[in-house]
């Protein structure tokens, strides 16, 4: 049996926001490098999301413990894969800790995969002194994301922060994203039911119809408003079928009271971004409908070490 010492040679801790993808465009040529695949589209980051602390512990067998909220899994591929990453570029054995402190619900298009991977790519390059930049770091965890099937723009997004547009699909370093910055604005996200991230970007050809179709994109790039963005992503989504179900009353609610919202695409989940001024009159427009409500603020800076 391996020994642990009882104190870690070193902590590091870092946090990536959530992300709410509104439109996606389309996938790129999935037989070029995994760097260069990716989506095109828009969404915004969310000031909640995932806090990753990695411990370093010295042992005579490599091994690890990966856990969510307090509670240890077996089945984290994408941060096992993460892990596996940085494994080449060590050559002395530790034990190796890592808690992921998530604070958004899992499955409901909220980008936890993807933040999940990009705060422990940024944690495992502190803790290990691998001597990555931030970039190369994010790259690693934008890599794991499409490996794993989990997600195709969402690590470039969460790496930039705020309202976003990605005009070109890759990861950070190679894909190209305008970034707004969005100030005295809450974001009223419902949640309703999850979704897998692949069964809709992977294996949905409804859905992937709708990459082919540069309208929507073509009029997010002249967009500059937050409104603009989420009615042309409604637009979106109802062209995919998105907005119907569990999803229209609530929509309708929101919309009777003034305020336009749109659907993730990658969970049933109902989201509008109203001024700081008008949270409480849109939250009460979603009382007695079942889900999930929590409000939250944007994250304009993008994933970081603490």
């Amino acid at each position: 049996m391996s020994t642990v010492v009882t104190q870690p040679v070193a902590i590091a801790k870092a946090f990536s926001p959530g992300h709410i993808t509104g439109i996606v465009k389309r996938a790129s040529v999935p037989c070029r490098h995994f760097l260069y695949q990716g989506s095109e589209g828009a969404g915004f980051s969310i000031d909640r999301g995932v806090t990753t602390t990695v411990s370093l512990f010295d042992d005579r067998n490599p091994h690890y413990q990966i856990s969510i909220n307090g509670r240890t899994v077996e089945d984290a591929d994408v941060s096992q894969l993460v892990l596996q990453q940085y494994l080449k570029f060590i050559e002395r054995p530790y034990y190796i800790k890592i808690e992921h402190d998530i604070e958004i619900p899992i499955g409901f298009g909220l980008g936890s995969s993807g933040a999940a991977a990009l705060s422990l790519s940024y944690a495992l390059n502190q803790s290990l002194k691998v001597g990555l930049s931030a970039e190369q770091a994010a790259q690693i965890a934008h890599y794991t994301e499409i490996v794993c099937r989990t997600g195709l723009g969402t690590v470039i997004a969460e790496y930039t922060g705020g309202f976003e547009t990605r005009t070109s699909a890759g990861a950070p370093g190679i894909g190209i994203i305008r970034k707004i910055e969005l100030k005295g604005h809450r974001a009223i996200i419902f949640c309703m039911a999850p979704v897998s991230t692949k069964s809709i970007l992977f294996d949905n050809s409804d859905f992937r119809s709708g990459w082919h179709d540069n309208t929507w994109l073509n009029n997010l790039k002249a967009a500059v408003d937050i409104r603009e963005f989420v009615n042309i992503a409604y637009e979106f989504v109802s062209n995919v079928g998105l907005t119907e179900g569990r999803c229209k009353e609530p929509i309708s609610s929101l919309k009777s009271h003034g305020f336009d919202s749109s659907v993730a695409l990658f969970g049933d989940t109902i989201f509008t971004i109203v001024p700081e001024d008008r949270v409480r009159e849109a939250e009460q427009c979603l009382v007695g409908h079942n889900g999930q409500l929590f409000t939250c603020g944007i994250d304009n800076i993008g994933a970081r070490v603490l």
